[in-house]
């Protein structure tokens, strides 16, 4: 028998949410919301939606291997310069091509735990070994003990802020402590694909990857801009690290249905600012009846809330399946006992509260 990799063997398989189309299979119900990737309810942009539709005439022909538009767009909004910006196939791709490009093997990764599986997939794919470094109190990316648990051999360590399931975020001071104790001959990815729902002060990543700090900050459309499915994603560093990440992207990685979109969407941004209103006012509504109700909460700083539920997760995933809800239960991060529920528009979330109130009462 052919056997692959032994750091293939290592890895455990993706879990995502479940779909639309298994949730109806599972439940009997035509009827589901899906609260449970993270995605936007709000969908796209209608201007992004014609765009997309608009490049379709040009399938036939392969995309460019770096739109500069998008790339001069952000940089404009962003007030990074172009030549600090990298768009890939997704936050994933860039977030996998950091340690395509860094990582030795036998060299040490460092990624908060729980949070995105992707970092230790990641890890392992390079030939690094993975180092999974707890979350503090809060549920937040833990910087002092990242920075106690180095090594001589750490050559990469990956952040998520805010985190993924538990949507917490560090302050700046923690990043700033960081920083003044990092060495430079590492590299730390901070992924950000939650950073447009953040109301708390954020770190200024901006500032230390123009200083020419070896930071990579990697963006999303997937979560407010709703693109989920066109797989575009960004990640701003200085230009040799983008250049090292270009020697490993794979040429015709974006789309160009995705190129078009991302553009248009940047174009919108009254559009977004409703939308991010609304997921804002989603998020204070259930936290706080949550919390009312006695659940422990986590406080979010993302487009989803994280609570304690009082059945097994995968039990209380199926509750709210029976009643048209697709959720998101979070053993699979190394959460368990937690339920991740994505925002949603006002009138869905009433509803979820009536279904959830029978879990609060016993």
């Amino acid at each position: 028998m052919l056997e692959p990799r032994a750091e293939v063997r290592a890895m455990a398989e993706y879990v995502p949410g479940m779909s639309l189309r298994q949730a109806r299979a599972e439940s009997g119900r035509e009827q589901l919301v899906k609260l449970a990737s993270n995605e936007s309810l709000w969908g796209p942009s209608p201007r992004a939606l014609d765009c997309a539709h608009a490049a379709l005439t040009d399938i036939n022909y392969y995309p460019l291997v770096q739109e500069s538009s998008l790339a001069e767009a952000l940089s404009e909004r962003e007030g990074i310069p172009a030549q600090n910006i990298l768009v890939g196939n997704g936050a994933d791709e860039i977030l996998r091509l950091a340690a395509m490009a860094y990582v030795r093997p036998g060299d040490e990764v460092l990624y908060p735990a729980p949070s995105f599986s992707a970092y230790r997939h990641c890890t392992l794919m390079a030939g690094g070994t993975p180092v999974a470094v707890p979350l503090n109190a809060r549920g937040a990316n833990d910087l002092r003990a990242v920075v106690a648990t180095m090594t001589e051999k750490t050559r990469l360590v990956y952040l998520c802020s805010p985190n993924n399931p538990t949507g917490t975020a560090f302050s700046p001071e923690e990043w700033d402590w960081y920083l003044d104790h990092v060495s430079d001959q590492v590299l730390t990815v901070v992924d950000g694909a939650y950073h447009e729902f953040c109301r708390a002060p954020s770190p200024d990543f901006r500032a230390a990857i123009k200083r020419g700090r070896p930071v990579l900050w990697v963006r999303t459309f997937s979560k407010l801009y709703g693109l989920a499915a066109l797989r575009v994603g960004w990640g701003a560093a200085s230009p040799e690290i983008v250049q090292n990440l270009m020697r490993v992207r794979d040429p015709f990685s974006v789309n160009s249905v995705g190129w078009a979109a991302a553009y248009a969407s940047l174009q919108d941004p009254q559009y977004f600012t409703a939308v991010l209103a609304q997921n804002w006012a989603a998020r204070d509504y259930l936290s706080g009846w949550l919390s009312g109700a006695g659940f422990s909460v986590f406080e979010s700083e993302a487009n989803f809330v994280t609570f304690n539920v009082p059945k097994p997760d995968q039990e209380v995933a199926q509750i709210l399946l029976n009643q048209g809800f697709v959720v998101r239960p979070t053993t699979s991060f190394g959460l368990p006992g937690w339920i991740r529920i994505t925002m949603a528009p006002q009138p869905i979330m009433e509803e979820l509260v009536g279904v959830l109130e029978p879990l609060a009462s016993g």
